[in-house]
């Protein structure tokens, strides 16, 4: 027989609550213009859009802020990181390819997804690449991004815990897809974003991350913030147990 009752989802507020811990503050351990360290086992994956919303400002700090991120994660104390740049198909014939239809696409050249590395533990040599990298300025494919990233989580290691961030700035190309990429990627690892800007989608972002969302979510309200140490800090805390 079937009762009259009713079984809240697994991740709503009648079934899942958050308790706030380890609640001091970590600025006693560094001054204002210097990094914490990430020092766990960790696989981390970072995300950058490069569409052209970001203009070349936006790019050129998006790099920096990259760029000093992966210089402060120890690869000799266990962490591998790899780095894709996101941009996305200039026409909509292109998108269709990308998105499934018709012949397979090349992701570099027809999606405007690239992988400037995958998981290394040399952090040093990364990180001066990524101060090199060239402005995509195209459109935003966020869920085809997202979904690549998902694939290049087989090659991590069992015993690391997987981490994905996400710099952008824009709207995706589709809602609906990236949403729905999010949550498979979600099964996989622990999702951060770091929307950027004034036009930055926050609200589709709060879907879009992992629970808990405030944890999961380092916003930075203008280009030029993002070239502070601060904000750096705040995306290694919440992706290294340990620093």
């Amino acid at each position: 027989s079937t009762g009259t009752g009713s079984c809240p989802e697994p991740e709503s507020e009648q079934r899942l609550e958050f308790r706030a811990c380890n609640t001091e503050s970590c600025k006693r351990f560094y001054g204002s213009d210097s990094y914490l360290t990430c020092n766990s086992k960790v696989d981390l994956l970072v995300l950058m859009d490069g569409s052209g919303s970001l203009m070349e400002y936006g790019w050129s700090q998006s790099k920096k802020f990259v760029s000093n991120l992966i210089a402060h994660l120890n690869g000799t104390a266990g962490v591998q990181v790899a780095v894709q740049v996101f941009s996305g198909p200039s026409d909509w014939t292109g998108y269709s390819k990308c998105i499934g239809y018709g012949a397979a696409p090349d992701l570099k050249n027809d999606c405007k997804i690239d992988w400037i590395s995958h998981f290394t533990n040399d952090t040093k040599t990364l990180s001066d690449k990524v101060k090199t990298l060239a402005f995509p300025d195209s459109t935003t494919l966020t869920s085809v991004a997202l979904a690549e990233a998902q694939a290049e989580l087989v090659y991590g290691r069992d015993d690391a815990m997987p981490v994905v961030v996400v710099v952008t700035d824009g709207q995706p190309m589709s809602h609906e897809r990236t949403l729905a990429a999010a949550n498979r990627l979600k099964e996989k690892a622990r999702v951060i974003w770091v929307p950027v800007g004034y036009y930055a989608p926050y609200d589709l972002v709060e879907e879009l991350a992992s629970l808990p969302k405030k944890e999961n979510m380092v916003k930075i309200q203008s280009f030029y913030l993002m070239g502070f140490s601060w904000y750096v800090n705040q995306v290694i805390v919440r992706s290294c147990p340990t620093v």
